[in-house]
């Protein structure tokens, strides 16, 4: 090196601290993977609770309008012809086989 280039690197190394700079902690590959797999269960819980704080008030308009929806339904039935019910029970259970979980 030059007098020059080594006087750049000394002042270099004098005034511009190296505060991030840490040695590497030898670890096990089982160690890593651990850290790795926690560190990814962890983020996908932070994301699942994010997104059922997200989902809660949309939850309960949805209660709130199956129940307003379930008491015109009654109403209906109620009122009406026995054929007119059957059309009304057949109606529901098709959608009730749509929406069910498998």
């Amino acid at each position: 090196m030059t007098d020059e280039k080594l006087l750049k690197e000394l002042l270099k190394r004098k005034f511009e601290p190296v505060s991030d700079w840490r040695p590497v902690k030898q670890a096990s590959l089982a160690d890593r993977f651990r850290s790795t797999v926690g560190e990814t269960v962890g983020d996908a819980q932070k994301r699942m609770e994010a997104l059922e704080k997200a989902l809660e008030p949309l939850t309960e308009d949805a209660k709130t309008r199956m129940r307003e929806a379930a008491s015109l339904v009654e109403e209906a039935a109620s009122k009406s012809s026995k054929e007119a019910r059957t059309f009304l029970a057949n109606a529901l259970q098709t959608l009730a086989d749509k929406v069910k979980p498998e």
